[in-house]
């Protein structure tokens, strides 16, 4: 069957183009004028975009003694319905686990419940002989990404920079793209909490402040650069990290996202007696209008989410006394693509190719599948977002769980008319269709298959 999206306004390598978008067999069959198509949509008025790209969320998964509010299933399906077309989400190594266990159980997880396509990066805790050998055979196989941790010793996930410079060293020049979560673990071990009220959430930027981000940027950037290794430095927060990555990305294989809570949410929320609700690691950070005009000014190659939802009750189960006993994270899915508009909203066709831009394009490349997503190309998959920015506005909604949400009272104008995955359509007006069944596909292979 042959689909046939006209009357758009087409983002085309960096560029709006009045021409239509032609589909068949799941892929993008060619761009233009055409006549005959089995079933035509009406873009009119709206913009014609890429699938996006989440780059960062976590689903469906352990956070320490807390399970993730959101299954496949639920993130999937709000995703699909905000023009996300693939989820790129975590498979961390159990401590009773060895890389391949966990990345098939996530699998197991996600196949036949996924409403969008799943890619996985690689979070290694173990680095035994065995361990490099398996991960060597992963990255071989198409898994491309790495997570790595500069914090969270105890939590059995911590990667010192020794770690990092020996895996940069070996695995750089096989191409590995490293994604890594910047907080110097030692400086932030060395901060007395003595005469710190704890009660009070706030005092999470100063167990976790600015100076552990910037100092673990500047480390791992300088080792990224030494080994020629290609960095992306995940949920940047502080204007200085970002700099640092802007002037690194002159120099090598360089790249950077952060979220829209440090845009568009400030320390502030965390002086509110319900300030417990936005704890997050980096947390919100104060003084945001000169960090969110550098994002604005394109200094970020993405945005994405961190999506990490805890429901109500773990959020609020605290006695009050300590608030590093609440789980960190906030949800965000539902939100990305309005509160990115929101950066450029001022200049509609700007905001239009920014999202196409940061949203699907250097995600795509970053992620390794460029050769089938984040361009409407012809040969790649039809993921394709028919998007109305002049809809009524609406409130947003991160999440389809129970956690709290983040984004209170923010609303927002975007309607998605039309949402197609390799080419069949999937939400039509912001709503799933109802006869619409899960068919997101996992982008890399099974690990028990790999040799």
């Amino acid at each position: 069957m042959k689909t046939l999206i006209r009357n758009g306004r087409v983002a085309l390598e960096g560029a709006l183009h009045d021409t239509g978008v032609l589909v068949e067999d799941g892929r993008i069959l060619a761009l233009g004028t055409f006549d005959g198509a089995d079933r035509v949509l009406d873009a009119q008025g709206c913009y014609v975009l890429p699938g996006f790209i989440d780059f960062h969320t976590h689903v469906d998964d352990w956070i320490g003694p807390y399970y993730l509010a959101d299954s496949y299933d639920s993130a999937t399906h709000l995703a699909l319905e905000n023009g996300i077309t693939t989820l790129c989400t975590f498979v961390t190594q159990g401590p009773d686990q060895t890389l391949g266990q966990a990345m098939a159980h996530a699998r197991a997880k996600a196949v036949g419940r996924s409403h969008c396509d799943v890619l996985w990066h690689l979070t290694p805790t173990t680095f035994a002989p065995s361990d490099l050998e398996a991960l060597e055979r992963y990255l071989a196989a198409g898994y491309r990404t790495v997570k790595l941790y500069t914090t969270y010793k105890a939590a059995g996930i911590f990667a010192s920079y020794e770690r990092i410079e020996e895996l940069f060293r070996r695995f750089g020049p096989q191409k590995a793209r490293f994604l890594v979560h910047c907080e110097d673990d030692e400086l932030i071990a060395g901060i007395d909490p003595a005469g710190l009220d704890l009660s009070s959430a706030l005092t999470h930027t100063l167990v976790r402040p600015e100076r552990a981000e910037t100092e673990a940027i500047r480390r791992v950037l300088a080792l990224a650069l030494r080994y020629g290794a290609s960095l992306h430095v995940v949920h940047v927060s502080t204007l200085d990290g970002a700099r640092q990555l802007v002037r690194g990305r002159e120099q090598g294989d360089i790249s950077f996202e952060t979220c829209p809570q440090y845009l568009f949410l400030d320390d502030q929320v965390l002086a509110r007696a319900d300030g417990h609700r936005w704890l997050c690691s980096p947390p919100l950070r104060g003084d945001r209008g000169p960090f969110l005009e550098l994002i604005r000014g394109g200094a970020a190659d993405m945005i994405a989410t961190d999506h990490c939802p805890f429901c109500e009750q773990a959020k609020d189960n605290w006695d009050g006394s300590d608030f590093r006993a609440v789980p960190n994270g906030l949800p965000g899915i539902g939100a990305l693509p309005h509160l990115a508009w929101k950066l450029w909203e001022d200049e509609p066709d700007r905001a239009a190719l920014n999202l196409a831009a940061c949203l699907s394009l250097n995600p795509a490349r970053r992620a390794g599948v460029q050769d089938r997503k984040g361009q409407i190309k012809p040969g790649l998959d039809a993921d394709l977002v028919v998007m109305d920015c002049r809809g009524p506005l609406r409130p947003l909604q991160s999440t389809l769980s129970d956690s709290p949400e983040a984004y209170p009272g923010a609303a927002s104008p975007l309607a998605f008319r039309h949402v197609l995955l390799r080419g069949v359509p999937k939400v039509r007006d912001g709503v799933l269709l109802r006869d619409s069944a899960p068919m997101g596909v996992p982008l890399q292979p099974p690990v028990d298959a790999l040799p």
